[in-house]
């Protein structure tokens, strides 16, 4: 596959308009792709968010670059904004992106009674919607899409293949929800009776809040009662899991492989590294960053970072990391030390008394 290409006639100058900061070098320069600096060419725009990424500049041969500040060693046209990698995704996102064309509605649609599509549809061969299902405007939905009885996809989602939305569930407007995820699915909840486990039915639902984006094989349960939440602007990683009852936070990123427990509670602009888990029944505050692989086993004040399992402020986490490698050679210290304090409480007891000086010999060393 070769670099994306515009979909129309494109130059510098164009892209300085959208995006701002202050333009080095010639605007009229043609630009046909975007690419990344290690396949830029000089036809394409590239980006540069760091002066570690220049380290060479001379051999940087790139169409134009959108960069944090001046460099220049480089000929190329340069854009200085503040945020080369926001500017980078604006333009990708402007002239980049083709435009999707609605295709109506497939023959091969499964529909049930008293549902609602509303204007400019996608939906692919083998969908299948449930009874009263509410569909927004401009959505698309992809081969093996499942919608259960009374949930509602509202404007501009996109599900792709295999999304399966069970009964009950809200999807908010611009929603991208990838193949492979599950929204709905019953709560892992049994009461424990005679040795037997007992099923508790979850007749609660999912509520997806506007401008969610959930990877692929994400699962989030629906709730025993109630609804488990994803608040608005939160983006979910491949291979989450989301128990009963949860509430995510607004603008939260959770990372992939993350687990979260029944009835958590997440707070505002959350970030959870990759294979995290948190118990059930606790709070996380807002602004907190939990680092990859945490066990998260209390609930958290906010603004913090915390690492380690049990997790632990990150400082304190790093210092006893620092320490682990040395633990083989701090034993061997400790041991030593120990032989050293008991020959000399042995030769203290002996100038007062050689019977306690041979018991105090015997207790610190028995197989002499």
């Amino acid at each position: 596959m070769g670099l994306p290409s515009a979909s129309t006639a494109l130059t510098v100058a164009q892209i300085h308009q959208l995006v701002g900061g202050t333009l080095h070098g010639n605007g009229d320069t043609p630009l046909l792709s975007i690419a990344s600096l290690n396949e830029v060419t000089p036809q394409a725009l590239s980006l540069i968010t760091n002066d570690k990424a220049a380290k060479h500049p001379e051999q940087i041969a790139a169409g134009a670059l959108l960069v944090h500040r001046h460099i220049p060693e480089i000929a190329a046209p340069q854009i200085v904004v503040q945020n080369p990698l926001l500017a980078f995704a604006q333009v990708a996102q402007t002239f980049f992106v083709r435009p999707s064309v609605s295709r109506g509605l497939a023959k091969d649609l499964t529909r049930g009674m008293d549902v609602t599509i509303g204007a400019d549809p996608s939906i692919w061969p083998f969908v299948t919607l449930g009874n009263r299902v509410r569909i927004g405007a401009r959505v698309t939905l992809y081969p093996g899409v499942f919608i259960g009885d009374d949930s509602t996809i509202a404007d501009d989602c996109v599900l792709y293949p295999n999304v399966v939305v069970r009964e009950g569930c809200s999807i908010g407007a611009r929603v991208i929800v990838h193949s492979g995820t599950v929204i709905g699915a019953d709560g892992f909840g049994y009461v424990q009776h005679e040795g037997r486990h007992h099923k508790i039915p979850q007749l609660g639902g999912v509520t997806i809040e506007d401008d969610v984006e959930l990877g692929a094989n994400v699962t989030i349960d629906r709730a025993t009662l109630g609804r488990t939440v994803i608040k608005r602007g939160t983006k979910i990683d491949n291979l989450v899991q989301i128990a009963h009852n949860v509430t995510v936070g607004e603008d939260d990123i959770i990372v992939a492989q993350v687990g979260i427990a029944g009835s958590t509670t997440i707070g505002h602009h959350v970030m959870i590294g990759g294979q995290a888990g948190l118990a059930d029944h606790i709070h996380i505050g807002d602004q907190v960053m939990i680092a990859a692989r945490a066990g998260v086993n209390r609930s958290l004040e906010p603004n913090q970072i915390v690492s380690g399992a049990p997790v632990m402020p990150h400082e304190t986490w790093m210092k006893a990391q620092a320490v682990i490698p040395r633990l083989p050679e701090l034993r061997q210290i400790v041991r030593s030390l120990e032989q050293r304090v008991a020959a000399l409480e042995a030769q203290l007891a002996l100038a007062t008394s050689p019977k306690l000086a041979q018991t105090v010999m015997e207790e610190q060393f028995p197989l002499l």
